[in-house]
């Protein structure tokens, strides 16, 4: 996405300015209200800016802005259902006999100065993997539909219009090579006094995971300007956090410099408003083109470059990436064919119906795919290499 830098650089001033309590400063020539709403809602930011926008003289007759009003509206609302829903879940699946360890946004949005501030599209938590089918029983009583494309390591249920929860039994997928770092996950946590039955991890464990996590996500696609936010609100709310253990951890997963990269650019941008150093500045770029779960984009280049690096023959690093495409490995066609996981004998047909059903219905998939092939296979890494934070 092509970012208008003066933009992207005042949503971050308001979000900064607004977490310090500070006047928020008039929006600069040059910059359109429209442009505002559509990259803070690109970056899942939109009701902190627009909590921010407020403070200033705005034009309630513009449409862009009557608009802005209705989705804070929405996004409040959601808030307060998604709130109420997880202290109702908390006392759900503890009762029937299920503990859980609720991770991320589950706990952190409520510690943002207004709850509508850190918005998120699903409630994490940790359950253990024999408590599977009670827990999915329960959901189905309380109106949640599964969702038949989950990940390996969660179950997803959805309730509209606002609830999404992901009911994970391993907090890291199966191929993930850190997993075994969270075998004994449920010895590190502590019951949590408000709610029998809901476990809770310490500070810094619930930081390291949010690192983790963030590293997933980036290496996959790419992420946007409110994970990095997540970084100083921890901060913040736990400023006794014991920072020679973190680094212990992080030494030991191997994540090391990406953990510093993004504790250094989150200060900078929603704490001292310093300019990023000279060395992140394409990284800082990537992230604000990149949006909330980042882009399609971002995780073709993150493809291309793997196959790159096995081969340095563009031929055949375009054969290669084409028989990716057209084979997909099991692990993305199971998530894409949940039937796999029990008859994994089925995927050379479903191979070949995923290929027929693109030349017959969906050109426009593979006429984007051979465009990006040929852009991405004679040039040089554009976009910032975040494979360079994965360990050897």
């Amino acid at each position: 996405m092509n970012v208008n830098k003066e933009c992207a650089a005042y949503c971050i001033t308001v979000i900064r300015h607004l977490l310090q309590e500070t006047t928020i400063p008039a929006v600069p020539e040059g910059v359109s209200l429209s442009e505002l709403y559509d990259f803070s809602r690109l970056h899942g930011v939109e009701a902190m800016v627009f909590h921010g926008l407020e403070q200033l003289d705005m034009d309630e007759a513009d449409p862009v802005w009557q608009n802005w009003c209705n989705r804070a509206d929405m996004l409040l609302t959601q808030s307060i259902v998604q709130l109420a829903e997880r202290d109702i879940l908390f006392s759900a699946l503890p009762d029937a006999g299920i503990p859980i360890l609720p991770v991320k946004g589950c706990w952190l949005k409520e510690q943002y100065p207004d709850i509508d501030y850190r918005q998120m599209s699903d409630l994490d938590m940790l359950i253990h993997p024999e408590h599977l089918k009670q827990a999915e029983a329960v959901m189905t009583r309380m109106g949640y539909e599964k969702e038949s494309n989950a990940a390996e390591n969660h179950d997803a249920y959805k309730k509209p219009p606002y609830m999404g929860v992901e009911l994970h039994h391993a907090l890291l997928p199966e191929d993930d090579t850190r997993i075994s770092y969270y075998e004994d996950v449920w010895q590190r946590a502590e019951p949590e006094e408000a709610f029998p039955g809901v476990f809770r991890l310490k500070p810094e464990d619930e930081y390291i995971y949010y690192i983790l996590h963030l590293f997933k996500h980036v290496l996959i696609a790419g992420t946007g300007i409110r994970s990095f936010l997540d970084s100083v609100m921890y901060r913040k709310i736990y400023p006794d956090m014991d920072w020679d253990y973190l680094e212990a951890e992080f030494e030991k997963l191997q994540i090391t410099e990406f953990a510093d990269s993004v504790k250094i650019l989150s200060d900078c941008w929603f704490d001292t408003g310093a300019t990023p150093p000279e060395h992140m500045k394409t990284m800082a770029q990537s992230i604000l083109g990149a949006g909330t779960y980042g882009c399609q984009t971002l995780r073709v280049h993150g493809e291309i470059q793997q196959f790159r690096e096995k081969s340095r023959n563009p031929r055949m690093m375009k054969i290669a990436y084409g028989l990716y495409m057209i084979f997909p490995p099991m692990k993305l066609m199971k998530e894409r064919y949940p039937v796999l996981r029990k008859v994994p004998f089925l995927l050379p047909v479903l191979w070949l119906w995923r290929l027929v059903s693109r030349l017959l219905f969906r050109w426009d998939i593979l006429i984007g795919f051979l465009k990006r092939t040929n852009e991405e296979g004679d040039k040089t890494w554009s976009e910032f290499n975040w494979q360079k934070f994965q360990s050897k």
